[in-house]
């Protein structure tokens, strides 16, 4: 893999940072997320996940290609670490509107430990501001303004991260992850199941998101939601447009199978 490269497609100045320090996180996470699109496509179209770094890396900066979380963050994880910064993968489990839990690693996170601080580092949710969120107990929760909403990371007993947004003037927690370091061979029956269950999310439906300048894009097989100042624009998604679509907001020039029928 060549650092080099990857930093070129990101659209990294490597001259501004030399040392780990928050500000640089920040930086790299957002040109991070606003070049990579998180993105399934390779699951709707039956193309087996390699969560190998060699291939993530050939997917996006060879094939100016997005991923789910496996993908996303375990990449980002190798460029956070030849940066210099202390980070660990951990376990997350989704809490589904209405009540209801995922399965546990159904979801991948990021730690990143700096000056005895913990920050949530995640570049492959749907929806996470783009800036790191310092974990800290409820009383003392540091809150994340983004232009998508309001975050913050929380915890109570320095085991369990509560990744929450607030919506309608309550906190809402997207996510919890143990804080237990993990390798990305410990997810191997999650990602299987995430591309090949036919109760997989990511095989029922298309997803792919991204953070924009004015806010958010989201695409499903059905729709394109544009989200501005947290209001919803809605558009039709069909066989004549879903190409010029994804190659507007995503930046992607692949076809998707379900959308060719």
């Amino acid at each position: 893999m060549n650092i080099e490269k990857l930093e070129q497609h990101l659209n990294i100045d490597t001259s501004l940072y030399k040392v780990p320090s928050l500000t640089a996180l920040n930086y790299y996470m957002r040109r991070f997320m606003f070049t990579v699109p998180f993105e399934n496509i390779d699951v709707q179209n039956g193309v087996a996940i390699s969560v190998t770094l060699e291939a993530i890396y050939n997917k996006v900066v060879n094939h100016h290609r997005g991923g789910f979380c496996y993908e996303l963050n375990s990449l980002f994880k190798m460029y956070l670490e030849a940066k210099g910064f202390v980070v660990h993968m951990v376990s997350a489990t989704i809490h589904i509107p209405g009540g209801g839990r995922s399965l546990n690693g159904s979801h991948v996170s990021l730690i990143v430990t700096m000056d005895e601080q913990y920050y949530m580092t995640d570049v492959g949710f749907g929806d996470l501001p783009i800036c790191a969120l310092p974990i800290s107990t409820v009383e003392n929760a540091q809150v994340i303004d983004d232009i998508n909403g309001q975050y913050r990371a929380v915890t109570s007993d320095n085991q369990i991260v509560y990744s929450q947004k607030m919506i309608d003037g309550v906190w809402v927690t997207q996510y919890e992850a143990d804080l237990i370091a993990k390798s990305i061979k410990s997810f191997n029956y999650n990602i299987d199941y995430n591309q090949y269950h036919p109760e997989s999310i990511f095989v029922q439906r298309l997803l792919i998101t991204q953070p924009q300048s004015f806010g958010r894009a989201t695409m499903t097989h059905e729709q394109l939601t544009l989200t501005r100042a947290q209001q919803q624009e809605k558009y039709p998604v069909t066989q004549s447009n879903y190409r010029q679509l994804l190659q507007t907001y995503f930046n992607l020039d692949v076809p998707i199978n379900r959308l060719e029928k």
